[in-house]
C-alpha cells in the first residue's frame, strides 16, 4: 500500500518558512535596493529554517523524500536566488547604474549577469546533495546556505558604522586604534564598491560547492566534545567573534568554516596514516 504524502508535518512547515523567508529576500532585494540589509535579513533567516527543519525532522523521525526535495526546493530560492539578486544590486551601486537595460556597454553586461553563476551552482550543488549518498554526516562540497550567508552580509558590511564598535570597545574599556577603524572605512569605500571583488568571490565560491572537499555539519547524533572538538572550537570562535565584531565578523567567520573544514580533513587523513 502506498504511503500517504503529508505536506503539512512540522518539519515540512519549517521548509515552508525557509522558503518564505527566501521569497521575501528576493522581493526586498528587487523592490529596495537602498535597504540590501533587509533582504540579507531574510536569508539568515531562511537559514536558520534551513537548519531547524533538519534537525526536528530527525528529532521526530519524520524524515521523508517529500521533505527532502521540498528542502532543495525551497533552498534554490533562499539560498542560490536571492543571494545572486543581493549581489546584482551591490554590483549594479558599484557600477553607478540605476537600471539594467541592452544598451549598456557587453563588460557591463557580463558582470550584472555575473550572480546567475551563484544560482546555477547552487542548482547544481543541491542536485549532487539529493544523489549523493555520502553527505549524511558531512558535506562533500560548501552547502548552499554558507555561500548564501557571506553573500548577505555584504550589505550589512557595507552600512556597517565603526561608531558600534568604538561603543563595545569603551564598554570593554579598551581603546580601538583609529587605523582599525579607518580600515573599516576602507573595506566599505574599496573592496565593496570593486566589481572585481564581486566576480572573484561569485566564481570562488562556485567552484567551492561543486568541488570534492569535505565540509564539516553539526548535523551529527553523537555531540561528544571529544569527537567534535573541532567543531565546538569553531562554534566558540564564531560566537566570540560576532560579539565583539558583529557582522563584520560573518564573512570572516565564513572563511573560517572553510580553513576548519580543511583542518578537520587533513588531520583525519593524517590520524589513517599514523593508524
Amino acid at each position: 500500500m502506498k504511503k500517504e504524502l503529508r505536506y503539512f508535518t512540522i518539519p515540512n512547515v519549517l521548509t515552508l518558512l525557509n522558503l518564505t523567508a527566501g521569497s521575501l529576500a528576493v522581493l526586498y532585494a528587487f523592490e529596495t535596493p537602498g535597504r540590501l540589509s533587509y533582504a540579507a535579513m531574510f536569508v539568515f533567516a531562511a537559514a536558520f529554517f534551513d537548519f531547524i527543519d533538519g534537525f526536528v525532522a530527525r528529532l521526530t523521525n519524520s524524515v521523508s523524500k517529500l521533505g527532502k526535495y521540498l528542502d532543495s526546493l525551497s533552498d534554490i530560492v533562499s539560498f542560490g536566488i536571492a543571494p545572486a539578486v543581493i549581489v546584482y544590486q551591490m554590483l549594479k551601486a558599484a557600477l553607478e547604474l540605476k537600471e539594467f537595460t541592452t544598451d549598456l556597454p557587453y563588460n557591463q553586461v557580463l558582470v550584472l549577469l555575473s550572480p546567475l553563476v551563484l544560482i546555477i551552482a547552487a542548482a547544481l550543488r543541491l542536485a549532487k546533495f539529493d544523489a549523493d549518498r555520502r553527505q549524511s554526516d558531512n558535506f562533500m562540497g560548501m552547502p548552499v546556505p554558507v555561500s548564501a550567508v557571506f553573500f548577505a552580509s555584504l550589505p550589512l558590511v557595507n552600512n556597517f558604522d565603526p561608531d558600534n564598535l568604538i561603543i563595545l570597545k569603551s564598554w570593554l574599556d579598551i581603546n580601538m586604534p583609529f587605523e582599525f577603524i579607518l580600515g573599516i572605512i576602507g573595506l566599505q569605500v574599496y573592496v565593496l564598491t570593486n566589481i572585481w571583488f564581486y566576480i572573484i568571490s561569485i566564481f570562488v565560491f562556485a567552484f567551492l560547492q561543486l568541488i570534492e572537499i569535505p565540509m564539516f555539519s553539526f548535523k551529527t547524533d553523537n555531540y561528544s566534545f571529544r569527537e567534535n572538538t573541532a567543531k565546538y572550537i569553531f562554534l566558540i570562535t564564531a560566537v566570540l567573534m560576532f560579539t565583539f565584531f558583529q557582522s563584520l565578523a560573518i564573512p570572516l567567520i565564513i572563511l573560517l568554516y572553510i580553513l576548519f573544514s580543511a583542518g578537520i580533513d587533513t588531520g583525519k587523513l593524517f590520524s589513517r596514516k599514523q593508524g
